[in-house]
């Protein structure tokens, strides 16, 4: 029954797709226990989903939920039942002692609707667009057969950000072909270094490289080289880590939700166990987050906002520790805080 509430809410608001539709949520991540709905008298009208992944950071690979399916009834809005419903999502995923959660925003606008519940843009990737006239010639490796376990070490080797399950990535490959194009290349350079390609259609007819992951320079060229045989000279978009070192080519993709930092801190101290400092941490929302967190030696331990201490190094909001933590080199620099930008693709929305 709640599962046939989350089908009807999600179809007011994404009418079209029906074929995907129907798919996603035959899928095993869409039960009941992920599925938040608010009403509108008896009548479900808002709804979102919050579907558990794994997240890479610092060597340490914690829980961590994705929201997605984020609707409300048409003549239900303004109301504040998808507030409601986050939430309400938020709050149990930190009951379940996940330490984060992520979402992918709509459209522009949400960003800011998101931001005021906590969550901070840390998310981003290059976007690189090629025309025809682009070969990719200096493309110098050997094609291998993709397969999960290539996908799932090359995601390791990113250092930071989502991991997708050898399930999850069998329903990226689903997906992939429903939306009409399902090019799935890897290949190896002489070292022995390897990149995956994940590419599609789009409307326009254009070729949209969904992920393309992988350190190798010359790998990454040669599935580029062989993406450019496959679809002619149609426009291709590459969307990948930015990595690329100039930022004018970096965009937002996604935001994320500390809803633990005793667990962020934690696995940080002890990473980084010469770091020593004092935070005051603010959480309107989260309030059992709010407190003193001191690390030094290896360890943090959460105190009571009203402990005096010497010095506090840092009084800052929950969004705030979630950009620092997850910005750039230079942001961890200016604030003493290793930084780790992560990086996050493929995801089911």
């Amino acid at each position: 029954m709640k599962k046939d509430d989350f089908m009807a809410v999600f179809r007011s608001s994404f009418p079209d797709g029906e074929t995907w539709r129907n798919w996603f949520f035959a899928t095993e991540p869409v039960k009941d226990e992920n599925i938040y709905l608010s009403y509108d008298g008896t009548r479900a009208a808002s709804a979102l989903l919050m579907q558990p992944y794994r997240f890479l950071y610092e060597d340490t690979v914690l829980d961590t939920g994705y929201i997605s399916c984020v609707a409300t009834l048409p003549e239900s809005r303004s109301k504040g039942l998808s507030r409601a419903n986050l939430c309400n999502a938020l709050r149990d995923a930190r009951a379940k002692g996940y330490s984060m959660t992520e979402l992918i925003p709509a459209e522009d606008h949400l960003y800011y609707f998101y931001s005021r519940e906590g969550f901070a843009t840390v998310f981003y990737v290059d976007r690189e667009r090629y025309t025809s006239l682009h070969n990719f010639p200096e493309g110098r490796g050997t094609l291998v057969e993709p397969c999960y376990t290539l996908f799932h070490d090359l995601e390791a080797d990113a250092g930071c950000g989502i991991m997708h399950s050898e399930e999850d990535y069998a329903r990226v490959l689903e997906d992939m072909r429903l939306d009409g194009g399902d090019i799935v290349l890897a290949a190896t350079d002489e070292d022995g270094h390897s990149a995956m390609l994940f590419a599609t259609d789009t409307t326009a007819g254009e070729v949209l490289v969904k992920c393309l992951i992988g350190k190798s320079k010359y790998a990454r060229r040669t599935l580029l080289c062989e993406l450019r045989r496959r679809v002619g000279e149609r426009v291709i978009t590459v969307l990948r880590p930015p990595v690329s070192g100039d930022k004018a080519l970096m965009q937002p993709y996604g935001m994320m939700r500390i809803v633990n930092p005793e667990i962020i801190l934690g696995v940080l101290a002890a990473r980084h166990q010469s770091l020593h400092m004092n935070i005051r941490l603010t959480d309107p929302l989260l309030e059992e987050n709010s407190g003193l967190y001191e690390i030094a030696g290896g360890w943090c331990m959460k105190k009571d906002s009203a402990v005096t201490v010497a010095k506090i190094d840092l009084e800052i909001s929950v969004d705030t520790l979630a950009a620092i933590v997850f910005g750039s080199h230079e942001m961890g620099e200016i604030f003493n805080i290793p930084s780790r930008r992560p990086y996050m693709a493929l995801m089911l929305d």
